[in-house]
């Protein structure tokens, strides 16, 4: 029995597809300058809050084979930044904004967990995301 739900989680793991996208930080800070729209989504969680969305649809970033992609938005894409301080931080992709010097993003939609990190405290960033949208950018 253990050995049978064993292979089922294993086999659901393998056939979800999930891929990391690269973005600099400077093509980062500049499409969420240009394109957010700050709005209230109101979700349905236990605490009844709503959060922060930044409107975004899609972002430039780079697949692993270095290709320039659009990658769509989801409720399963993240930003995980590497902080130059130390530690990293993940944040959800619509829920990620700037405002004056720093980036804020939840960690979860349900119970909030907002993190900030100030962009000069930014080193790398790298976006996941299961069953990926991607466009070719022409």
């Amino acid at each position: 029995m253990k050995t049978t739900l064993f292979f089922s989680l294993a086999a659901a793991f393998l056939l979800t597809g999930c891929a990391s996208y690269n973005i600099t930080k400077d093509s980062f800070v500049s499409q969420l300058a240009q394109n957010q729209y700050i709005e209230r989504e109101h979700n349905v969680s236990s605490v009844g809050t709503g959060y922060d969305s930044n409107g975004i649809e899609k972002i430039k970033c780079t697949d692993k084979n270095g290709n320039e992609v659009w990658l769509y938005g989801g409720k399963n894409v993240n930003f995980k930044i590497a902080k130059l301080s130390g530690g990293t931080d993940t944040m959800y992709f619509d829920t990620v904004y700037i405002k004056n010097d720093t980036v804020y993003g939840l960690v979860s939609r349900i119970v909030g967990g907002k993190r900030k990190i100030a962009l000069n405290d930014i080193g790398t960033i790298k976006i996941n995301a299961e069953n990926p949208q991607t466009k070719p950018v022409n």
